[in-house]
């Protein structure tokens, strides 16, 4: 049985999920960060950055491992729109740059679209199961 009421239970679910979104965002930000740095301290921010980025992925995969069978459906089938919608902004990107009319796209943009995209596919996603 849920300890908790339902709309309660999923916003803290929500709560999580967002939190560890921001987490990406800033472990993003200290990357552009690291070639400010000399370079004994940058190889020492450059672990300690790995270190929490490869801390963030393990504890992402231990909580995927607790969703139920319904939650792990939702997230593959946001995964798919993700990689849909992505490829689509990427040509789309790939296009104007041709044309002259964009400067290049940093790798951070790029995965930052991908965080969106997975995000917009996962309420697509919730908003056709319920």
């Amino acid at each position: 049985m849920n300890e908790l009421p339902p709309p309660l239970e999923q916003i803290i679910y929500l709560a999580k999920v967002l939190a560890g979104l921001l987490l990406v965002i800033l472990l993003g930000l200290a990357s552009l960060e690291l070639a400010h740095l000399p370079l004994a301290s940058g190889r020492w921010a450059a672990g300690l950055l790995a270190a929490a980025c490869g801390l963030l992925a393990w504890l992402g995969y231990r909580r995927y491992r607790q969703l139920d069978e319904l939650q792990r459906q939702m997230h593959g089938r946001a995964c798919q729109w993700a990689v849909g919608l992505a490829l689509a902004m990427l040509l789309v990107v790939s296009a104007v740059q041709a044309l002259g009319m964009a400067p290049a796209v940093h790798p951070l943009a790029v995965a930052a679209g991908l965080i969106a995209a997975w995000g917009l596919g996962l309420c697509i996603t919730h908003h056709r199961v319920s």
